[in-house]
């Protein structure tokens, strides 16, 4: 889980999705890819369906993960901690900012940051001192099934369900040890059903069947803006200009290199 500049890109819009769009709803087709090499068991595996009552918590939940789906102005703050239980090196503890506008959309971790904007897509890995530069890529809200879809899904993956009250917030956990892809995934949310917490337990997809190889993801949310952008974080001059032609760093930038994808 160490932040590298080569995969950037995809750590921190997978990270923020988590929470803000509920991409929980994705397991399909995770699960479907974690699943290529597949464990030898001697055993039949027997599917259970969950319970009526089960099935108003999955609702629910997945109502509450899908909240925001539809919002494209929004401003969130928080806090990541990712913990891989085989290699503590790459542990990762970082705060995160998730800003949106539209079509536009700003992502920072600890102190990479990755800016999507109508005319480049940038990222700026300031810990190898890098600025990535490619052609603009569209901002879109996350495909989502159905809820009933999902509750039907979801139903027949042998989680134990639970519901409780937690202070304030309300939680839900599901909970499998013996899962191909996540072994447990629990959201705290408020009264107006917005995510406060999320802790997911992935398995490794070399070591399906080995919880010693787990990476434990909890993402902790400080600070909801609905309506609110930092349209700041959204000029390109903050992060490059053209001199002559060429893409060059913004001041503030200088000496970091400019790397065309």
């Amino acid at each position: 889980m160490k932040l590298k500049s080569g995969y950037v890109k995809m750590i921190i819009p997978a990270a923020i999705l988590l929470v803000a769009a509920g991409a929980f709803a994705a397991i399909p087709s995770l699960r479907s890819r974690f699943s290529k090499k597949e464990p030898v068991t001697k055993n039949r595996i027997v599917i259970t369906e969950n319970n009526e009552q089960d099935k108003k918590v999955l609702s629910e939940l997945s109502g509450v993960l899908h909240a925001m789906d539809t919002v494209t102005v929004i401003t969130v703050n928080g806090f990541m901690d990712g913990v891989d239980l085989a290699d503590s090196t790459s542990n990762l503890q970082s705060a995160f900012c998730y800003s949106r506008q539209g079509n536009q959309g700003y992502y920072q971790l600890g102190d990479n940051e990755m800016i999507s904007l109508t005319d480049a897509y940038i990222v700026v890995a300031n810990d190898v001192k890098k600025i990535f530069v490619s052609p603009p890529k569209t901002v879109i809200n996350p495909i989502r099934m159905p809820i009933q879809a999902e509750v039907d899904f979801l139903a027949h993956e042998s989680y134990k369900v639970s519901r409780r009250a937690e202070g304030a917030l309300t939680r839900i956990s599901l909970t499998n040890p013996t899962h191909a892809s996540y072994r447990e995934y629990t959201i705290a949310f408020d009264t107006l059903h917005i995510v406060r917490k999320s802790v997911m337990r992935m398995t490794d997809p070399e070591a399906l069947t080995d919880p010693t190889k787990d990476k434990i993801l909890t993402i902790s949310i400080s600070n909801w803006e609905v309506g609110a952008v930092r349209k700041d974080l959204l000029r390109m001059d903050r992060y490059i200009s053209r001199v002559n032609g060429e893409i060059v760093p913004a001041a503030r930038l200088k000496g970091y290199e400019i790397v065309k994808d």
